[in-house]
C-alpha cells in the first residue's frame, strides 16, 4: 500500500468518474473510492487522504456540506470540486470553504494529472 502521503478520495456518485479516476490515477496513488458524501468523511476519519476530488450534487450529503463539515473539524485535507453544472455563486463559496480548485465535466485529464501531480509531490 503507498504511503498516506499519495491517498486520494474520490468521491462521486457516477460510477463513470470513480472508473475513470481509477484509470487515470490507480497505477501512481492509492485511491480510495466512494458514492456518497457520509461514506466520505468516515474514510477521511479512518483512512485520510491529502487529496479529495469531490462532487457537488450526490443524494444524501452533497459535496458543499462535505467540505463544510471538514472546515469544520478543521481537517487539513485538500479539496477539488468537480461538478457538471457551474454556479459562480457555489463557486465562490467552495473556495471560500478552501476548495483550491473548481473542475467541470466532462473532466480534463491534463488538469487531474496536473492537481494531483501538485499537490501529491
Amino acid at each position: 500500500m503507498e504511503h498516506l502521503s499519495k491517498r486520494i478520495l474520490v468521491v462521486d456518485d457516477d460510477q463513470g468518474i470513480l472508473d475513470s479516476f481509477e484509470v487515470l490515477l490507480g497505477d501512481r496513488y492509492d485511491l480510495v473510492m466512494t458514492d456518497n458524501g457520509y461514506e466520505a468523511l468516515r474514510i477521511i476519519e479512518t483512512k485520510p487522504p491529502r487529496l479529495v476530488f469531490l462532487d457537488i450534487k450526490m443524494p444524501g450529503l452533497d459535496g458543499m456540506d462535505v467540505l463544510k463539515r471538514l472546515r469544520k473539524d478543521q481537517k487539513k485535507v485538500e479539496v477539488v470540486i468537480i461538478t457538471a453544472t457551474h454556479r459562480e455563486e457555489t463557486e465562490r463559496e467552495a473556495k471560500s470553504l478552501g476548495a483550491i480548485d473548481f473542475l467541470m465535466k466532462p473532466l480534463n485529464i491534463v488538469e487531474v494529472e496536473r492537481i494531483a501531480s501538485q499537490v501529491l509531490s
